[in-house]
């Protein structure tokens, strides 16, 4: 209909700028990831991470630097390469979700799912305040997300 102006759901801008905001970190995630492979890279981290003023963010970094140099390039690549595919995921999610896409709705409610059972699990294994919030905030996006597209069926909702 030409002359019918929607509505913009808010819900859904806030939750489309969330998914902008994982695929930012995650693009920088990869870029890091490759930067890492350079000569000298990997001590700079170190040397960095020795310098942060709490032992134990230094301690989980180091280990968590061993980790991922420790299996040799392929490890790192592959970590980068994944950043890059799940910030695309969150790319193409995110603004379909701006331009309140029925599709975009549809792959949200997939997406979060699909992690809800591996978020469960991490916070069963340790409790902790974030992870609990991630868990809260990714079930209440997915049930908002699903009362959305059943109202839309029911035509409780405007949809072009």
């Amino acid at each position: 209909m030409a002359g019918v102006v929607r509505r913009r759901d808010r819900i859904l801008l806030l939750i489309a700028l969330a998914r902008w905001a994982k695929a930012a970190v995650l693009l920088g995630a990869g870029v890091l990831a490759f930067r890492l492979l350079r000569p000298g890279a990997a001590e700079q981290v170190s040397d960095w991470l020795t310098a942060l003023p709490f032992t134990t963010e230094e301690r989980v970094g180091q280990r968590a630097l061993r980790w991922l140099l420790g299996a040799g390039p392929r490890r790192v690549q592959l970590l980068g390469l994944s950043a890059f595919a799940y910030a695309a995921l969150f790319a193409v999610e995110g603004t379909g979700l701006w331009m309140q896409k029925r599709w975009a709705e549809y792959f949200s409610i997939v997406a979060t799912s699909s992690l809800l059972p591996l978020e469960i699990y991490e916070v069963v294994k340790r409790v902790t305040m974030l992870r609990i919030a991630v868990l809260v905030s990714n079930v209440a996006i997915v049930a908002y997300l699903v009362w959305k597209v059943r109202a839309s069926r029911r035509g409780l909702t405007a949809r072009e």
